[in-house]
């Protein structure tokens, strides 16, 4: 489906309508700042607004953006802030890193860690719909990838540090509550590809699931909770 740009549209503005949503999603060059805040906010109140949203948008900037965002949530908010307490991972990790140290090397590492995610996540699911004769749009996928992750991220930084102040110290069970939040990201993001590529339902669930799986493949040699 195409969403062609208005007469006179120099590209700084593409707009969308959805009668079934009621809202009508504008990315305006000058207001994109709050457009993002917007459709970030949806992703919690407005499902169905959240995905018109993503659908509306061209490219991979939104997905990219997204996840700057959530990066930028997890290294000043979570990694930062243990590193400078002096923390060190409860677990070493496979990869010999030095303990006194392992926070503040996450406080640049994890970044790129989760943007490596989010792209072979996508490639991922990505290779399988076209492998199944499916129609696909790798930039669509990054852009759910993003914002999904942008909006489950930003809630398991608030319950990791909850978690520390209630003096929880098991990491599997908290590990196992992360898998419970990002089932909010699955939903969406199966809305999104339902609606946008006509993918069913335990399909995009299955595209998650091992989007998951590349995204620990990954996390697991390097990455350790803060708490």
């Amino acid at each position: 489906m195409r969403y062609p740009r208005a007469a006179g549209d120099s590209g700084a503005a593409l707009r969308l309508k959805h009668k079934s949503v009621g809202y009508d999603v504008a990315y305006l060059g000058r207001g994109a700042d709050v457009e993002f805040l917007r459709l970030w906010w949806f992703g919690y109140t407005r499902p169905s607004a959240f995905v018109e949203g993503i659908i509306a948008r061209r490219g991979w900037l939104l997905g990219f953006g997204g996840q700057g965002v959530r990066v930028a949530l997890d290294s000043l908010l979570e990694y930062l802030p243990v590193a400078i307490m002096g923390r060190v991972p409860p677990t070493p990790p496979v990869i010999p890193i030095p303990a006194n140290g392992y926070y503040w090397l996450l406080v640049f590492a994890a970044p790129t860690i989760i943007f490596a995610q989010m792209l072979l996540g996508s490639l991922a699911g990505h290779a399988i719909l076209r492998a199944l004769g499916r129609e696909s749009d790798l930039g669509f996928l990054v852009n759910v990838a993003g914002m999904t992750a942008l909006v489950v991220g930003a809630v398991i930084v608030v319950w990791d540090w909850t978690w520390f102040a209630l003096g929880f110290h098991d990491q599997v069970f908290l590990g196992i509550t992360h898998l419970l939040l990002d089932g909010w990201g699955i939903y969406l993001s199966v809305l999104a590809m339902r609606r946008r590529l006509g993918v069913p339902v335990t399909l995009g669930i299955g595209l998650n699931i091992v989007g998951i799986v590349v995204a620990l493949s990954l996390a697991v040699p390097f990455m350790r909770a803060p708490f």
